[in-house]
C-alpha cells in the first residue's frame, strides 16, 4: 500500500497546519496514556498502525524553505491532528531529555527538533512543522515547544489538555530513564526509533476542499467521536460536493465554523453539550419549534436531504447557505446570552451604552437563576429582528427573568414547562409572522397560565413554605435583595455573585437562629424546640454571608457585633448589605424573624410583579402540555454550587 507511510516519510517535505474551523486539542490524559502503552508493547522490527492522516493542500499556500535549502509544502490536517500533535509532544519530550545527556545524544536531539518540531527558515525565523488552530497555536509554540517554555499558563481547555499531555509524557520519560544515564539514553534512542520508523499512518490527500466532508464524518480520533456540530459541518461540505452547479459553499461553511468555534471558545462554551444547545436553539428558532422532533444532526440531514431537491440545486444551495449563515448569526446571540459580561457581548447595542449595560445585567440575572434554554429562541429571534434596538431585547429579557423566577423557582416547575408556547413564539417572531407586542402578550399568557397573581401571592405569603433553606432559588432571591439594598444607598454590591455561587450553600447562607442551639442559653430562652424547628429555615432567618464558619451558633449580639469593636467578622462589618441590615434588630426572636420575612416577601411581590392587564390564565391557544423532552439533558437546569 503506497499510501501507508512511516512518520519520517509523513514529515518529509511537509509542514502541517490545523485549520481554524477544527476543534482544538481534545485528547485527555487517558488517550495519551493509551498511546504510550501501545508503544511499550511494540517490539523491534514490528510495525504499529497508528491511524489515518487526511490532509488538504490549499491553493493559496506557498512553499516554505529552511536554511539548508529544503522545501516544504504546507498542508492542512483534515483528520489526525490529535495523533500528530501527541507524536510531536512525545518527540519534543525525547529531544529535551537527550539534550541533557552525552554529546552524541545532543546531536540526535538537534536532529529531532529540526525534523519534527521546528527547523529554521531561510530568513532566520522558526519553521514549525506543526501549527495548531488560532486559539491554541501561540500557547503551543511559546509555552509547550519553546526553549525555555514561556510563563503563560493555559487559559482554555485545549491549552490545558496540551499542558497535561506534555506533563504525562515527561513523567513517562522520567519513569523509564531514571538515574542510569547510559541506559536511559539507549532507551530514549529505541523509543525514538519506534516513533519515527515503526509507527505507520495511512496518508490520504484530499484534492477538493469540499471533499473533506465526504470522508471526515466516518473518521473519529481515538476515543473522541465527532460532535453533532462537526457532523453538521461535514454534511454541509458533502452537500457542496454533490451540487451540480458551481458554488463556494465549502468556503462559506469552513469560514462560518471557524467563527462559531471562536465565539464558543471566547464564551467558554466548549463542551459538546454547549455545541448541541447551539444547534438546537437555532433549529427551534428558524426551522421547527417542536422539541420532540429534534434529532440532533439527523434533523439537519433530513431537512437538507439532497433527494428532496432533485433538479432544484440552485434553491438547495440557497437554503444551505442560509442555514450556514443563520447558524453563525445565532451563535452570537447564543454566546451573549450565556456570557453577557464578555467585552464584545451585545456589540450591536454599543450605540446605546446605558441600555446595553442594562441588557448585560439582566442577562446575568437570567443566568444566575440557572434556566436559560427555554428562552433562547425568543432571545435569538428578538436580537436578529431588531439588532440595534436594545429596548425590545431588554423588555423580553426582563419578562423572561420574571417567568423563570415565578414559574421555575417559586412554583417549582421543570425547566421544560411552557417550552412549547415559548418556542412557538420565538419561531413566529423569527419568521416575522408575529409582531413584538403580540409576542409580549403571548409570553404573559403563558406566564399567567403557570403563575398568575393569585398563585404568586400564595407562594409569597407568611403561610408559605417553612423550609426556604432547601429552596433552589434562595441565593438568587437574597442576592437580588442585596442589589436592592445597595441601590437604596446609590451603591452596587461589594460582593460579586460568583464569590457566592462558586461556594457551597452552607458556606454562603447564614442561619441567624442557628440550626443547632444545644447548650446555648441565649437561644434556648427565645426558642423552644417546636419554635426552633419552625423558624430555623424560615426566609426571615436566612442571609447571605461570606463568613458562616465564624458565626456558628453564637448568640445574636456576638454575631451582630459593632463597627468599633475588635471582632473581625460580624454582621456590622460585613461586606454584604443584606447582612449589615440585620444590625437594625436589638434582639433576634420570633417577632424579628416574622418582621424580616414579611419585609422580604413584600419586596418579592413588588420585585417580580407583572402587569397582566386583561390577560387571564385560561387565555391561551397553544399546546401547553408539559411534555418530557427526548433530549432532557439540553434543558437540565444549571445546578447550584
Amino acid at each position: 500500500m503506497d499510501n501507508v507511510v512511516s512518520l519520517d516519510k509523513l514529515f518529509l517535505n511537509r509542514i502541517f497546519q490545523v485549520p481554524d474551523y477544527q476543534r482544538g486539542f481534545s485528547w485527555e490524559t487517558r488517550q495519551v496514556r493509551e498511546f504510550l502503552e501501545d508503544l511499550e508493547l511494540l517490539h523491534a522490527g514490528r510495525y504499529h498502525y497508528t491511524g489515518t492522516v487526511v490532509v488538504h493542500e490549499p491553493d493559496s499556500h506557498d512553499q516554505r524553505m529552511d536554511e539548508d535549502g529544503n522545501a516544504y509544502v504546507p498542508v492542512e490536517i483534515v483528520d489526525g491532528q490529535q495523533r500528530l500533535t501527541t507524536v510531536i509532544l512525545l518527540l519534543d519530550g525525547i529531544r529535551r531529555t537527550l539534550g541533557n545527556l552525552s554529546d552524541r545524544a545532543q546531536v540526535l536531539s538537534t536532529g529531532i527538533r529540526k525534523n519534527y518540531v521546528a527547523a529554521t527558515e531561510d530568513n532566520g525565523q522558526p519553521l514549525f512543522k506543526l501549527s495548531l488552530n488560532e486559539d491554541t497555536d501561540h500557547f503551543f509554540k511559546k509555552s509547550i515547544l519553546a526553549d525555555p517554555p514561556g510563563v503563560e499558563g493555559p487559559q482554555i481547555n485545549s491549552e490545558r489538555r496540551l499542558a497535561e499531555a506534555k506533563k504525562e509524557i515527561a513523567d513517562y520519560i522520567v519513569a523509564h530513564t531514571g538515574a542510569e544515564t547510559a541506559a536511559g539514553e539507549e532507551w530514549l534512542r529505541a523509543l525514538y526509533t519506534k516513533v519515527a520508523t515503526q509507527l505507520r499512518f495511512t496518508l490520504y490527500q484530499v484534492g477538493d476542499e469540499a471533499e473533506v466532508g465526504v470522508i471526515f464524518e466516518v473518521m473519529n480520533d481515538r476515543g473522541k467521536p465527532l460532535t453533532d456540530l462537526e457532523k453538521v459541518k461535514n454534511y454541509l461540505l458533502y452537500a457542496a460536493v454533490t451540487l451540480d452547479i458551481d458554488n463556494e459553499l465549502a468556503k462559506s461553511v469552513n469560514d462560518a465554523w471557524s467563527e462559531i468555534l471562536k465565539q464558543l471558545m471566547a464564551a467558554d462554551l466548549i463542551s459538546s453539550n454547549d455545541e448541541d444547545r447551539l444547534l438546537r436553539a437555532h433549529w427551534l428558532t428558524h426551522h421547527n419549534p417542536q422539541p420532540r422532533q429534534w434529532e440532533r444532526s439527523r434533523s439537519i440531514k433530513s431537512e437538507f436531504d439532497l433527494r428532496k431537491y432533485k433538479g432544484q440545486h440552485a434553491d438547495f444551495l440557497r437554503r444551505l447557505t442560509n442555514y450556514t449563515e443563520g447558524l453563525r448569526a445565532s451563535c452570537i446571540s447564543f454566546c451573549d446570552a450565556h456570557q453577557p459580561h464578555r467585552p464584545d457581548a451585545f456589540a450591536s447595542f454599543k450605540a446605546h451604552p446605558r441600555l446595553r449595560a442594562q441588557v448585560v445585567e439582566w442577562s446575568a440575572k437570567l443566568g444566575r437563576i440557572g434556566v436559560i434554554a427555554p428562552f433562547l429562541p425568543l432571545l435569538i429571534a428578538v436580537r436578529e429582528r431588531w439588532p440595534e434596538d436594545p429596548r425590545k431585547y431588554l423588555e423580553v429579557l426582563q419578562l423572561c427573568e420574571a417567568f423563570a423566577f415565578r414559574v421555575y423557582r417559586l412554583r417549582g416547575y421543570r425547566a421544560d414547562a411552557g417550552q412549547a408556547a415559548l418556542f412557538r413564539i420565538g419561531y413566529d417572531l423569527a419568521e416575522k409572522s408575529l409582531g413584538f407586542e403580540a409576542a409580549i402578550k403571548g409570553i404573559k399568557i403563558e406566564l399567567a397560565h403557570r403563575c398568575n397573581d393569585e398563585r404568586f401571592r400564595e407562594e409569597t405569603t407568611p403561610e408559605g413554605p417553612e423550609d426556604w433553606y432547601s429552596w433552589r432559588g434562595l441565593r438568587y432571591l437574597l442576592y437580588e435583595y442585596e442589589i436592592a439594598l445597595a441601590s437604596r444607598q446609590s451603591a452596587s454590591p461589594l460582593v460579586a455573585w460568583d464569590e457566592l455561587w462558586h461556594h457551597d450553600l452552607r458556606d454562603t447562607v447564614e442561619h441567624v437562629l442557628p440550626q443547632s442551639i444545644d447548650d446555648q442559653p441565649y437561644w434556648k430562652r427565645r426558642f423552644r424546640t417546636r419554635a426552633h424547628q419552625r423558624f430555623r429555615h424560615d426566609l426571615g432567618n436566612l442571609t447571605l454571608t461570606k463568613h458562616n464558619s465564624n458565626y456558628g451558633n453564637k448568640p445574636f449580639p456576638e454575631k451582630k457585633g459593632d463597627v468599633n469593636s475588635d471582632v473581625e467578622h460580624c454582621y456590622a462589618k460585613s461586606p454584604l448589605y443584606v447582612e449589615r441590615d440585620l444590625v437594625r434588630w436589638d434582639d433576634w426572636n420570633t417577632d424579628a424573624i416574622n418582621q424580616r420575612r414579611d419585609e422580604l416577601l413584600e419586596w418579592v411581590r413588588g420585585r417580580w410583579a407583572i402587569e397582566f392587564g386583561d390577560i387571564a390564565d385560561t387565555d391561551h391557544g397553544l399546546d401547553l402540555e408539559d411534555e418530557p423532552d427526548g433530549d432532557a439533558d439540553l434543558f437540565e437546569e444549571d445546578d447550584e454550587a
